[in-house]
């Protein structure tokens, strides 16, 4: 996985998307047709377009699920008070704002995560 960071302060979902399709940050806003923040529902939806393999919904972090899956993009409720998505793989947070991340994640909570399957 290569690190893709995210443009600006609103792209973070791109850039996850950007790192899982092998491609750049920029041809992901052109074909989401956005350079603003997304939604779970536009990810699934570019994924889709993109034809990669996921689960069918987002899952929240619970008793039953009280870890995300290995390989996921994650939705973090950050200490500054904004909603980021980071990609989760191979036990490395791939953080498009703050770079990649070994061992706990610090920059905000983890509150749910979308699993991408393996090709």
């Amino acid at each position: 996985m290569k690190l893709i960071m995210q443009p600006s302060f609103s792209t973070c979902g791109q850039a996850c998307i950007a790192m899982i399709a092998g491609k750049s940050v920029e041809e992901v806003i052109k074909d989401m047709k956005t350079e603003h923040s997304t939604s779970i529902g536009q990810l699934i939806e570019i994924l889709d377009v993109y034809r990669i393999r996921h689960a069918e919904r987002n899952k929240r972090i619970s008793k039953k699920n009280p870890v995300p899956y290995p390989y996921s993009i994650l939705t973090v409720h950050t200490d500054a008070g904004y909603t980021h998505w980071v990609l989760l793989y191979d036990s490395k947070y791939y953080d498009p704002e703050f770079g990649l991340i070994e061992g706990e994640y610090t920059h905000g909570k983890i509150t749910s995560f979308l699993e991408i399957y393996e090709k």
